[in-house]
């Protein structure tokens, strides 16, 4: 008896819930940065509850990214490349083939700027590893130098901006 083989294709993939599924995207999420044009920032340098932000903020960014199916590889395999970066942000480019060196599909980016502790602002892009193409971007103002306005913001942007439409290889919605 011949079965077509696209019949038996289909009860395979009826058979193992619904088909192949594509691999999950691979992201690098560089550590975030502050830019502090501030007259504070100017006049007294680093605040160590900034840095810890920033490092707070870049964890909820990954956990995001992971909660919505994106694996996580450790950009940590790039930091020699990236040495002499002064501000990654600033050269899409070199957070590119950052992630290309560890074998990520996205190049995850973000910034904290800073106008004063009463106005701040969270960014975030996402670029291509292989085309170096921005396939997301945004920003999100927040109001207050505070643990709460920070955390609120980034959660804010990455639901309502980054992840609003899954992430796709090429970007697309």
């Amino acid at each position: 008896m011949f079965i077509p083989t696209f019949a038996v294709a289909l009860a395979a993939a009826t058979m193992f819930g619904g088909g192949a599924h594509a691999a999950p995207l691979k992201a690098a999420v560089f550590n975030f940065e502050l830019v502090d044009s501030s007259q504070e920032g100017e006049m007294d340098g680093v605040r160590a509850d900034q840095t810890r932000r920033l490092g707070e903020t870049t964890s909820q960014v990954r956990d995001a990214l992971k909660a919505a199916g994106v694996e996580l590889v450790d950009p940590s395999g790039a930091n020699e490349q990236l040495k002499d970066v002064k501000a990654l942000y600033e050269c899409l480019k070199c957070a590119q083939k950052a992630a290309q060196t560890v074998g990520a599909d996205l190049a995850v980016i973000g910034h904290v700027q800073k106008v004063s502790n009463l106005i701040l602002n969270i960014n975030v892009q996402i670029v291509d590893a292989r085309s170096g193409r921005t396939v997301r971007g945004g920003s999100a103002d927040i109001r207050g130098n505070t643990e709460e306005s920070w955390t609120r913001g980034t959660k804010y942007l990455m639901k309502n901006t980054i992840l609003k439409q899954p992430l796709t290889a090429d970007g697309a919605p």
